[in-house]
């Protein structure tokens, strides 16, 4: 009976509540940054020194020697060659000559008698005279190889011509799309362009008759004729002039002399050729027993100790380019570092567009002098701008909007974006460096959806039934976590009792 009558006290089993979902999606917010962007272009670019200079003799002639190779590198000051000078030389002792014998005849003509004074000048007259002659035939005979010369130098001018329309005729014909080929094609008709002006201004050189080696054999043919006639005036007025007439033209005559022998020295010496700065040898257009001209470049010098990579830039990014910013310069497989060294303020006639220089971090021999080169410049900046991922950014009819979260609300936000580059976008208007931006991506996630950091908990929504008398399992005990099995037990242990004092 006792345990008959515990088994219908047991309570019914339990009813559980279905838990209500919490609705609010869970995301992930972070602010804007402030800070730096720059958005970098890639240009093709030239190597070239920073300095580069072209050896051109002063004078024409046989080569006798050359002491520099192409690679090597020069001292300033250093010899490059020598030209024969034998002619030079001999007019140099001739006008040491000239002027020995003048000091010789000013000590006769001032110091002896006047019977020797006589017989002085009148062989200082027939040695100008000796002097003048050769003079006038050396000019000769450089007249007839100047014609020479001149028609050498047309001809090149004429050929290199052809070369120029050539060169700008394929340029400006081509079609195709491979922008190295082209680059190739360009600086093919600005070598032909630079090559044409030379032999050009060569041609107008030698017409003009503004030769270095004319000028010196005409200008001693001009010192030979006034040495003659100082010599001849010298002679006429010892023999019927005064001593004082005599000594002013005997001081005239000496200083004519001694500016003589100075010009000689000074023809003499431009027949060595030195480097006219530090350097390595780019080009050498010579060789021994050839011919040198005023009007050819013998030797190529560039200063590799700083070198540059020129390109150029439209308008729109060179307005955003200053000295001192960084670059990268890439050949093949190699990086390397450098900044901006110049940059252009007039448009190059050629190519319409603004040149800059940068200069290279590296003394690496493989950058030789016209290797073209990729150079990744900085076009666009924004300092101090707020700053978001691009990922965080959604776009819907061209206008960029953002989910910030609102106390617990997700809200659309529109914003206007400035630079941008594959990772970073900078905001110019529409959020503030305090704004949370919703960074995580929900399929719900709309505006006015509800939200909640991802590391907040949930809510709490789970909610039973109400309680009622013949359902003690939804007592407010049960809700509160007490265990049906130690319930039952319970109202078994007080029905025992119950029965038993009955």
């Amino acid at each position: 009976m006792l345990l008959t009558s515990a088994a219908g006290c047991q309570p019914k089993a339990e009813q559980t509540a279905a838990p209500v979902q919490d609705e609010h999606i869970a995301v992930e917010t972070q602010t804007p940054q402030i800070g730096d962007l720059a958005l970098t272009t890639e240009f093709i670019g030239t190597i070239e020194p920073d300095e580069q200079v072209s050896v051109i003799p002063k004078v024409g002639g046989t080569v006798l020697h050359t002491y520099a190779e192409v690679g090597q590198t020069v001292k300033k000051g250093e010899l490059l060659f020598e030209i024969d000078d034998s002619d030079a030389a001999l007019a140099y002792r001739m006008a040491q000559a000239g002027y020995e014998q003048r000091m010789i005849s000013a000590d006769t003509t001032l110091g002896s008698g006047y019977d020797s004074r006589v017989l002085a000048a009148k062989a200082q007259v027939d040695a100008a005279q000796q002097n003048l002659n050769n003079t006038r035939l050396k000019l000769k005979d450089y007249n007839d190889g100047y014609d020479d010369s001149l028609i050498m130098a047309e001809k090149r001018r004429d050929e290199a011509e052809q070369k120029m329309k050539a060169a700008e005729e394929a340029y400006k014909n081509y079609t195709g799309d491979d922008p190295k080929e082209k680059e190739t094609l360009y600086q093919a008709w600005t070598q032909a362009e630079r090559d044409y002006l030379m032999y050009r201004s060569a041609v107008n050189d030698l017409e003009d008759s503004e030769d270095s080696q004319a000028r010196d054999l005409r200008n001693a043919y001009k010192n030979a004729q006034t040495n003659y006639e100082q010599a001849l005036n010298n002679y006429n007025l010892l023999l019927g002039g005064s001593l004082e007439d005599t000594q002013r033209a005997m001081e005239a005559d000496l200083k004519s002399a001694e500016l003589s022998v100075e010009q000689s020295a000074s023809t003499l010496n431009k027949y060595k050729i030195y480097a006219p700065i530090d350097g390595i040898v780019e080009q050498k257009n010579i060789s021994e027993q050839s011919l040198a001209s005023p009007s050819s470049v013998a030797y190529m010098l560039s200063n590799k100790s700083t070198i540059m990579a020129t390109f150029y830039v439209p308008s729109g990014a060179v307005e955003q380019m200053a000295v001192g910013d960084s670059v990268t310069i890439e050949n093949g497989q190699k990086s390397y570092t450098g900044s901006i060294a110049e940059v252009g303020t007039m448009v190059d006639p050629q190519t319409g567009l603004f040149k800059v220089k940068a200069q290279i971090n590296s003394e690496d021999r493989l950058l030789q002098t016209g290797l073209s080169v990729k150079v990744t410049a900085i076009t666009g900046k924004a300092q101090q701008s707020l700053l978001l991922p691009q990922e965080n950014i959604y776009y819907e009819d061209g206008e960029a909007y953002v989910y910030l979260n609102v106390n617990g609300t997700a809200v659309r936000t529109p914003i206007e974006t400035g630079l941008f580059n594959e990772e970073t976008v900078e905001v110019l208007s529409g959020l503030t460096s305090n704004d949370q931006v919703i960074t995580s991506w929900n399929a719900n996630l709309t505006d006015g959806a509800k939200v909640r950091g991802a590391d907040e908990p949930a809510s709490p929504q789970n909610s039973a039934s109400e309680p009622t008398a013949s359902d003690p399992g939804d007592s407010p005990a049960s809700q509160a976590g007490t265990s049906i099995p130690d319930s039952s037990a319970a109202v078994s242990s007080q029905s025992a009792e119950a029965s038993s004092e009955g």
